[in-house]
């Protein structure tokens, strides 16, 4: 049974490892060539919430939590009261 999980085990580290190397590579076919940090997305989102907040509160609502994904905001808070 040992011998079964490690097989196993090695399956799916192999299978991560095929996942990791298609996410790669789709990734650089979009453009995105690993030049930019986690911290710079990080950033980016919080500019666009601080827009957002402007825009909504000029044009649609803010009742809506930061952690929302951005295209719900853009649709469901300000797209529909325009």
């Amino acid at each position: 049974m040992r011998q079964l999980e490690a097989h196993e085990e090695g399956y799916l580290l192999g299978y991560r490892a095929a996942l990791t190397a298609q996410l790669n590579d789709i990734l650089a076919k979009m453009g995105y060539d690993g030049s930019r940090t986690l911290a710079d997305f990080i950033s980016e989102r919080e500019e666009a919430i601080s827009r957002l907040r402007d825009a909504c509160e000029e044009h649609g609502d803010n009742d809506w939590d930061e952690n929302l994904h951005l295209a719900d905001i853009i649709e469901k808070h300000l797209i529909r009261h325009l």
